[in-house]
């Protein structure tokens, strides 16, 4: 399945052991999205660094990552997981939340480690403008890297503490 739209500011958040229980215990779209918007801007967690707003660049990141489109389906493991590719825990089409399990983490963590910028560079440059809906750029393209390395170091973090990521963005 793939993402209509690429609009929207995406949103990482490391989630604690309460955060992950009070999250699952969630029935509906608009309770899962009322706890994740809510870690997003809380403060608590924005001041101990468990929140990295990415603005747009999950967009360029997770093509560059994967086949070059917004498919959540690539199994292209563990790079996919990245962005779209984790448990789906909205399944509306306004909101995104996906959550990679803690045992999924250090896997994603360690494929975003073997990353270097000059293959992300590549893959980057190479996406499909029609399909991306505008040309990739060189300036584009390092603020999309700069991004990359603070998504990568987030998903050392929280490997290392054996804690779940959940990716938001709202359409």
């Amino acid at each position: 399945m793939s993402v209509e739209s690429a609009t929207g500011q995406g949103a990482y958040i490391v989630l604690t052991r309460e955060d992950a229980k009070e999250l699952f215990s969630q029935e509906g779209d608009a309770a899962v999205r009322a706890v994740a918007e809510r870690l997003r801007n809380s403060q608590k967690h924005i001041n101990a660094d468990l929140v990295l707003e990415c603005g747009a660049s999950w967009d360029p990141i997770h093509r560059s990552l994967t086949d070059g489109t917004l498919n959540r389906d690539v199994e292209d493991f563990p790079l996919d997981h990245c962005v779209l590719g984790g448990r789906r825990l909205y399944q509306g089409n306004d909101f995104e939340a996906v959550l990679i399990r803690p045992d999924i983490v250090p896997h994603v963590a360690a494929g975003l480690h073997d990353m270097k910028r000059a293959e992300f560079t590549e893959r980057y440059m190479a996406l499909d403008p029609s399909a991306y809906g505008k040309q990739p750029t060189e300036e584009e393209g390092d603020e999309t890297w700069a991004m990359f390395k603070l998504i990568r170091q987030l998903f050392e973090d929280a490997g290392n503490e054996h804690a779940a990521v959940l990716f938001t963005v709202a359409r």
